[in-house]
């Protein structure tokens, strides 16, 4: 019999906690950005996480920059927009190509991220893509390429003692 009125016990204060959490008010207002979906190597992954820890930037922050410098690089102006479609719609961005190999299975697969940029670099990016031809991808790839070697992250982490 204790046992039964230890779980009711136990279950009412689940229930209690659940209530006060489901209660609690939303502090932080959704920001309104787009997210920008791709996939980068692993190494720059690895690379893109080092930084991360090393400037405290996070991994938008550091997309935002990287994107930032590159479009600027490519001439791609600040105030840039898309040129719309007939119908008033905004044009789709070029794919980045499929690159189908034959892989060894301990080869290690690209990297899902996901980090939201402002409407500007959205902007900016979607003309870069028109521009060159290119996707997203490519074109995120290349610029956290050249702006981890910018800020001097090394290609591979430095192994404690050596």
């Amino acid at each position: 019999m204790a046992r039964s009125t230890q779980a009711a016990a136990a279950r009412k204060a689940l229930v209690k906690q659940a209530e006060r959490q489901a209660a609690r008010p939303r502090t932080k207002s959704r920001q309104d950005k787009p997210t920008l979906v791709v996939r980068i190597s692993y190494h720059t992954n690895e690379r893109l996480t080092q930084a991360n820890e090393e400037t405290g930037l996070g991994i938008s922050g550091i997309v935002e920059a990287a994107l930032t410098d590159y479009l600027d690089f490519l001439g791609i102006p600040a105030d840039a927009k898309p040129p719309l479609n007939p119908d008033g719609t905004r044009p789709k961005r070029e794919r980045s190509v499929k690159r189908r190999t034959r892989r060894a299975r301990e080869e290690i697969d690209d990297v899902n991220i996901g980090p939201r940029i402002t409407h500007q670099t959205n902007d900016r990016l979607t003309v870069a893509c028109l521009n060159t031809a290119t996707g997203p991808q490519d074109i995120l790839e290349t610029a956290l390429k050249a702006w981890l070697l910018k800020h001097g992250i090394p290609l591979y982490r430095r192994t404690p003692g050596a």
